[in-house]
Protein backbone atom coordinates (compact mmCIF):
# COMPACT_ATOMS: atom_id res chain seq x y z
CA UNK A 1 0.00 0.00 0.00
CA UNK A 2 2.85 2.34 0.88
CA UNK A 3 4.47 1.66 -2.51
CA UNK A 4 1.23 2.51 -4.30
CA UNK A 5 0.95 5.81 -2.44
CA UNK A 6 4.58 6.66 -3.27
CA UNK A 7 4.00 5.76 -6.94
CA UNK A 8 0.88 7.94 -7.11
CA UNK A 9 2.80 10.80 -5.51
CA UNK A 10 5.63 10.43 -8.03
CA UNK A 11 3.18 10.40 -10.94
CA UNK A 12 1.49 13.54 -9.61
CA UNK A 13 4.88 15.28 -9.48
CA UNK A 14 5.71 14.18 -13.03
CA UNK A 15 2.37 15.47 -14.33
CA UNK A 16 2.84 18.77 -12.50
CA UNK A 17 6.33 19.27 -13.95
CA UNK A 18 5.05 18.33 -17.42
CA UNK A 19 2.24 20.88 -17.16
CA UNK A 20 4.66 23.56 -15.95
CA UNK A 21 6.98 22.87 -18.90
CA UNK A 22 4.04 23.08 -21.31
CA UNK A 23 2.90 26.39 -19.82
CA UNK A 24 6.46 27.77 -20.14
CA UNK A 25 6.60 26.69 -23.79
CA UNK A 26 3.21 28.29 -24.49
CA UNK A 27 4.26 31.53 -22.83
CA UNK A 28 7.41 31.57 -24.97
CA UNK A 29 5.34 31.01 -28.12
CA UNK A 30 2.91 33.74 -27.04
CA UNK A 31 5.76 36.22 -26.47
CA UNK A 32 7.22 35.43 -29.89
CA UNK A 33 3.79 35.88 -31.46
CA UNK A 34 3.31 39.25 -29.76
CA UNK A 35 6.69 40.34 -31.14
CA UNK A 36 5.55 39.26 -34.61
CA UNK A 37 2.35 41.29 -34.30
CA UNK A 38 4.35 44.30 -33.12
CA UNK A 39 6.73 43.95 -36.06
CA UNK A 40 3.80 43.79 -38.49
CA UNK A 41 2.39 46.97 -37.00
CA UNK A 42 5.73 48.76 -37.39
CA UNK A 43 6.08 47.65 -41.03
CA UNK A 44 2.58 48.88 -41.84
CA UNK A 45 3.10 52.19 -40.06
CA UNK A 46 6.29 52.81 -41.99
CA UNK A 47 4.85 51.49 -45.23
CA UNK A 48 7.57 48.87 -45.53
CA UNK A 49 6.18 45.77 -47.25
CA UNK A 50 9.31 43.67 -47.01
CA UNK A 51 9.55 39.89 -47.01
CA UNK A 52 8.06 38.36 -45.03
CA UNK A 53 5.29 40.94 -45.25
CA UNK A 54 2.45 41.13 -42.68
CA UNK A 55 0.20 38.09 -42.99
CA UNK A 56 -3.32 38.18 -41.59
CA UNK A 57 -6.96 38.43 -42.54
CA UNK A 58 -9.06 41.22 -41.04
CA UNK A 59 -12.82 41.30 -40.50
CA UNK A 60 -14.78 44.40 -39.39
CA UNK A 61 -18.40 44.05 -38.34
CA UNK A 62 -20.81 46.89 -37.55
CA UNK A 63 -24.46 46.33 -36.71
CA UNK A 64 -27.32 47.21 -34.37
CA UNK A 65 -28.24 44.49 -31.88
CA UNK A 66 -31.60 44.21 -30.09
CA UNK A 67 -31.31 45.50 -26.54
CA UNK A 68 -27.67 46.65 -26.72
CA UNK A 69 -27.65 48.88 -29.80
CA UNK A 70 -24.56 49.66 -31.87
CA UNK A 71 -22.14 46.75 -31.98
CA UNK A 72 -18.62 46.61 -33.45
CA UNK A 73 -16.20 43.75 -33.95
CA UNK A 74 -12.63 44.03 -35.18
CA UNK A 75 -11.07 40.62 -35.80
CA UNK A 76 -7.58 39.79 -37.03
CA UNK A 77 -6.65 36.25 -37.99
CA UNK A 78 -2.89 35.74 -38.28
CA UNK A 79 -1.67 32.59 -39.96
CA UNK A 80 1.26 30.28 -40.52
CA UNK A 81 2.36 29.91 -44.12
CA UNK A 82 4.37 27.09 -45.68
CA UNK A 83 5.39 26.50 -49.27
CA UNK A 84 3.97 23.50 -51.09
CA UNK A 85 7.19 21.76 -52.10
CA UNK A 86 5.33 19.36 -54.41
CA UNK A 87 3.23 22.04 -56.03
CA UNK A 88 1.34 21.21 -59.23
CA UNK A 89 -0.99 23.33 -61.35
CA UNK A 90 -4.19 22.16 -59.64
CA UNK A 91 -2.81 22.55 -56.10
CA UNK A 92 -2.20 25.56 -53.86
CA UNK A 93 1.30 27.06 -53.92
CA UNK A 94 1.10 27.75 -50.18
CA UNK A 95 -0.38 25.97 -47.18
CA UNK A 96 -1.86 28.23 -44.51
CA UNK A 97 -3.13 27.49 -41.02
CA UNK A 98 -4.52 29.65 -38.25
CA UNK A 99 -1.91 31.00 -35.85
CA UNK A 100 -3.27 33.82 -33.67
CA UNK A 101 -6.57 35.66 -33.34
CA UNK A 102 -7.29 39.03 -31.76
CA UNK A 103 -10.89 40.17 -31.34
CA UNK A 104 -12.12 43.51 -30.01
CA UNK A 105 -15.86 43.99 -29.59
CA UNK A 106 -18.52 45.69 -27.52
CA UNK A 107 -21.97 45.10 -26.10
CA UNK A 108 -23.61 48.43 -25.23
CA UNK A 109 -20.91 50.46 -23.40
CA UNK A 110 -18.85 47.45 -22.31
CA UNK A 111 -15.66 46.69 -24.22
CA UNK A 112 -14.18 43.20 -24.61
CA UNK A 113 -10.91 41.80 -25.91
CA UNK A 114 -10.00 38.17 -26.73
CA UNK A 115 -6.89 36.37 -27.96
CA UNK A 116 -6.55 32.79 -29.21
CA UNK A 117 -3.17 31.14 -29.87
CA UNK A 118 -2.78 27.98 -31.98
CA UNK A 119 0.15 25.73 -32.81
CA UNK A 120 1.21 24.96 -36.40
CA UNK A 121 -1.22 22.03 -36.58
CA UNK A 122 -4.16 24.25 -35.63
CA UNK A 123 -4.45 22.98 -32.04
CA UNK A 124 -5.56 25.53 -29.47
CA UNK A 125 -2.76 26.43 -27.02
CA UNK A 126 -3.89 29.51 -25.16
CA UNK A 127 -6.87 31.79 -24.59
CA UNK A 128 -6.58 35.25 -23.07
CA UNK A 129 -9.74 37.23 -22.39
CA UNK A 130 -10.37 40.62 -20.86
CA UNK A 131 -14.03 40.37 -19.95
CA UNK A 132 -16.02 43.27 -18.56
CA UNK A 133 -18.56 40.91 -17.03
CA UNK A 134 -16.45 38.99 -14.53
CA UNK A 135 -17.47 39.25 -10.89
CA UNK A 136 -20.45 41.60 -10.93
CA UNK A 137 -19.18 43.74 -13.78
CA UNK A 138 -15.95 44.71 -12.01
CA UNK A 139 -13.95 43.54 -14.98
CA UNK A 140 -11.42 40.77 -15.13
CA UNK A 141 -9.14 38.50 -17.13
CA UNK A 142 -9.06 34.81 -17.99
CA UNK A 143 -6.04 32.77 -19.07
CA UNK A 144 -6.51 29.17 -20.25
CA UNK A 145 -3.57 26.95 -21.24
CA UNK A 146 -3.91 23.74 -23.26
CA UNK A 147 -1.69 20.75 -24.07
CA UNK A 148 -2.69 18.10 -26.61
CA UNK A 149 -6.22 19.51 -26.63
CA UNK A 150 -6.62 19.31 -22.85
CA UNK A 151 -6.86 22.17 -20.37
CA UNK A 152 -3.82 22.20 -18.06
CA UNK A 153 -3.93 25.60 -16.33
CA UNK A 154 -6.46 28.31 -15.52
CA UNK A 155 -5.80 31.80 -14.14
CA UNK A 156 -8.61 34.19 -13.23
CA UNK A 157 -7.85 37.79 -12.28
CA UNK A 158 -10.31 40.47 -11.19
CA UNK A 159 -9.85 44.22 -11.49
CA UNK A 160 -9.69 46.04 -8.18
CA UNK A 161 -11.96 49.07 -8.53
CA UNK A 162 -9.85 51.13 -6.12
CA UNK A 163 -6.39 50.44 -7.56
CA UNK A 164 -7.54 49.69 -11.15
CA UNK A 165 -5.10 46.75 -11.09
CA UNK A 166 -5.87 43.12 -11.89
CA UNK A 167 -5.51 40.81 -8.90
CA UNK A 168 -5.28 37.04 -9.20
CA UNK A 169 -8.37 35.38 -7.81
CA UNK A 170 -7.85 31.77 -8.84
CA UNK A 171 -5.17 29.53 -10.35
CA UNK A 172 -5.45 25.82 -10.91
CA UNK A 173 -5.80 22.99 -13.39
CA UNK A 174 -9.60 23.04 -13.57
CA UNK A 175 -12.24 25.67 -14.29
CA UNK A 176 -14.21 26.67 -11.19
CA UNK A 177 -17.97 26.10 -11.49
CA UNK A 178 -18.62 29.88 -11.47
CA UNK A 179 -16.65 30.25 -14.70
CA UNK A 180 -17.59 27.09 -16.61
CA UNK A 181 -20.19 28.85 -18.75
CA UNK A 182 -17.73 31.54 -19.85
CA UNK A 183 -15.05 28.91 -20.49
CA UNK A 184 -17.34 26.92 -22.75
CA UNK A 185 -18.28 30.10 -24.62
CA UNK A 186 -14.61 30.84 -25.31
CA UNK A 187 -14.00 27.31 -26.53
CA UNK A 188 -16.91 27.86 -28.91
CA UNK A 189 -15.37 31.15 -30.05
CA UNK A 190 -12.05 29.43 -30.75
CA UNK A 191 -13.82 26.95 -33.04
CA UNK A 192 -15.78 29.78 -34.64
CA UNK A 193 -12.59 31.66 -35.51
CA UNK A 194 -11.00 28.51 -36.92
CA UNK A 195 -13.99 28.07 -39.23
CA UNK A 196 -13.96 31.77 -40.13
CA UNK A 197 -10.29 31.48 -41.05
CA UNK A 198 -10.93 28.42 -43.22
CA UNK A 199 -13.81 30.18 -45.03
CA UNK A 200 -11.76 33.30 -45.78
CA UNK A 201 -8.65 31.34 -46.69
CA UNK A 202 -10.57 29.15 -49.14
CA UNK A 203 -11.51 32.27 -51.11
CA UNK A 204 -8.00 33.75 -51.35
CA UNK A 205 -5.16 33.16 -53.79
CA UNK A 206 -2.43 30.77 -52.57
Amino acid sequence: MKRIIIFIGMMACVLTVSAQDAVSAIRKHYTETQEMVKQYAEWEKEGEWTMPCPMYYEVNIKQNLPGTGYHKEWIRLYFYEKENEEWEADEPMLFRNIHFVTAKYNYAAREFYDEYLFDEKGNLEFIFVRNADIDDFKGGEYRFYFKDGKLIKVIVSVRNLETEKYEQKYTGAKVPADYESDYNNYLGSAEHYKELFKTIDAGTFH
